[in-house]
């Protein structure tokens, strides 16, 4: 690793490594702006975001608990972690825009390596801000809800987004907006942050946004702000070091364009994992966090160039199943029910202190699949799950021989995107599938 300056990506990573990242991102703009330039992809924004506006104008409070119901189920951890949210949609001019940030006058590194330090803290930035773009996508889940406010807003929401971010991908926009950044004159479409509620034992998202979409991006990305705060050393005033020469304005425009890619590279780490708990993977990113800078930063680069040796892959198969392995303590406390009570409780489908079937407080999509190498009595409910999903019902004979991440990998290759989003939209708010197997549908396609 170079010694760093400003902490650029090109001084954290090999040449190998950033040309793999540049690559990805002429990919990226590509898919998101097509073959706009810089002034029609400016243009269009400036035509779509007062159209947003007007048409949320009259459903603001419900549009704010659609985000926070949205992103609570998409990301499990939340409820897991008792972290609340506090989202509202704002105007324009309630959106504070961040002065200018400073290196302290006499940072306090101690006696760690600042470079190193920095390295981490930036990368760390970046998946944060990866994950948020990737979260902001999250609403096609709900399009059927979205549609009985307004059913041009789904259509309207992609294209902001794919505008939005995908002019990060771009050198000329870059250009640009670090300009206007220099010159105090970016103007921010929603701010959010993390505060610790002493009082409650709890974390709290507060976000505002001036649109729905912008909104979910801005819960998604405090709660990852949580998730970062792993990364910290004991050290109060190192910590304060690193932020104030990590943190700043004019480093957000290449964490967006390249932090979406190191996101990916972590999350299909855990999505390879098969393991179907998807509060795993944010712990699993805090363990990452852990690590020492030295063995962070070379963790990361190779599982960007897909190089992880073997001792780093054993550590972080072993890392997430001890962390389900956990999770599950936590959740059941099942000792002394039979195989088939077990399954039904997990599921949800029984009751405290009665077995009968409740299939409409169903809990766990996983243990209610489960249920169909147990039970005869469960075959009709499961085929109209499969029904469900792909409208035949030639599937029912072949799920046996598939885990769900795996179905879903199949349904992704026989069903075009538009129908398995409704499928996997209505299966979803019904709480029969789980959101890892619906994240590899969106990873695939943002």
């Amino acid at each position: 690793m170079g010694k760093l300056l400003e902490i650029e990506y090109e001084k954290i990573f090999r040449p190998e490594t950033m040309a793999s990242l540049k690559g990805k991102s002429g990919e990226s703009l590509k898919q998101m702006l097509g073959n706009k330039s810089l002034m029609q992809t400016i243009m269009r924004s400036s035509e779509l975001i007062p159209e947003i506006i007007e048409a949320e104008s009259s459903y603001h409070t419900t549009l704010e608990g659609i985000a926070v119901d949205m992103v609570t189920q998409a990301y499990p951890i939340i409820d897991y972690a008792n972290i609340r949210i506090d989202a509202k949609i704002v105007t324009m001019g309630d959106i504070q825009i961040p002065p200018p940030s400073e290196d302290p006058t006499s940072p306090d590194f101690g006696e760690g390596d600042p470079d190193l330090m920095k390295a981490k803290r930036r990368i760390i930035n970046g998946v944060t801000q990866g994950a948020s773009i990737r979260g902001a996508f999250a609403f096609y889940l709900f399009k059927e809800y979205l549609d009985l406010l307004d059913d041009t807003l789904v259509a309207k929401y992609g294209e902001i987004l794919k505008l939005s971010f995908g002019v990060y991908d771009s050198e000329e926009a870059i250009a640009m907006i670090l300009a206007m950044i220099a010159q105090n004159q970016n103007m921010p479409g929603g701010e959010s942050q993390m505060e610790y509620d002493e009082e409650n034992d709890q974390f709290v998202i507060k976000a505002k946004a001036i649109c729905f979409p912008m909104l979910v991006h801005e819960i998604v990305k405090g709660l990852y702000e949580i998730v970062g705060t792993q990364g910290f050393g004991k050290d109060k005033e190192q910590n304060k070091a690193v932020i104030g020469a990590v943190d700043k304005l004019s480093n957000e425009p290449r964490d967006f364009q390249y932090g979406k890619f190191i996101y990916d590279a972590l999350n299909n780490l855990y999505g390879e994992s098969n393991i179907n708990d998807a509060r795993v993977r944010e712990l699993f990113f805090t363990e990452v966090y852990k690590l020492d800078e030295e063995e962070f930063v070379n963790f990361i680069e190779n599982l960007i160039n897909n190089k992880l040796t073997t001792i780093q892959k054993q550590w972080a198969v072993g890392e997430m199943k001890a962390i389900e392995k956990d999770l599950k303590k936590d959740d059941t406390g099942l000792s002394g029910l039979d195989e088939v009570k077990k399954r039904k409780k997990l599921a949800g489908l029984i009751k405290e202190n009665n077995y009968d079937f409740n299939l409409k407080d169903a809990k766990d999509p996983n243990a209610v699949f489960g249920l169909f190498r147990y039970s005869d009595d469960e075959r009709a409910y499961f085929q109209d799950v499969i029904n469900l999903l792909t409208g035949r019902s030639d599937f029912n004979k072949k799920l046996p021989n598939y885990n769900l991440t795996d179905l879903v990998k199949k349904l992704n290759d026989n069903i075009k995107p538009d129908e398995l989003w409704q499928a996997l939209s209505r299966a979803y708010k019904r709480g029969i599938l789980p959101v890892k197997s619906a994240n590899i549908l969106f990873d695939k396609l943002y």
